[in-house]
């Protein structure tokens, strides 16, 4: 049986949290057509952000950042694979590629846009996608000092 050593637990720890994250904001979209409360804040927020940060100049601003991001990553990754880095980190920046199509993917998706809990589906895809990131740069780190 292996030893889980102290990375291991906080990456298994991240990767749930990232988890719940993306399954929480399905479960309030669900309770918006279940619950009135839950539906009349969700519509209020909805109103909220739309005249805030995700108004549509700024809904464009966050597209334009997250194909920057799609782009840096697949650049990284290329390069990385010539690279003698850990598998692990390699992963890594895979998952973040993958989160920031996802991301993407639901800025413009018409399934997503028509949701109430639209904004909150781009705001819990991108803090998963920035704690992505941060383990990704946490794992080249490591992967360096060997």
């Amino acid at each position: 049986m292996k030893k889980l050593n102290l990375s291991n637990i906080i990456y298994r720890l991240v990767a749930f949290i990232q988890s719940a994250i993306i399954v929480a904001t399905f479960i309030l979209q669900y309770l918006t057509n279940k619950k009135a409360g839950v539906m009349h804040h969700v519509y209020y927020k909805k109103y909220q952000f739309e005249t805030g940060i995700f108004s549509p100049e700024n809904l464009q601003i966050q597209k334009i950042i997250s194909i920057i991001l799609i782009i840096i990553s697949l650049v990284l990754l290329a390069y990385f694979m010539k690279k003698r880095v850990s598998k692990f980190f390699k992963v890594q920046l895979v998952i973040t590629i993958i989160l920031s199509v996802m991301l993407f993917i639901v800025m413009n998706s018409g399934y997503f846009a028509s949701k109430l809990a639209y904004h909150y589906f781009i705001m819990a895809f991108a803090l998963v996608l920035l704690i992505q990131v941060l383990v990704s740069v946490f794992s080249y780190k490591k992967s360096d000092r060997r």
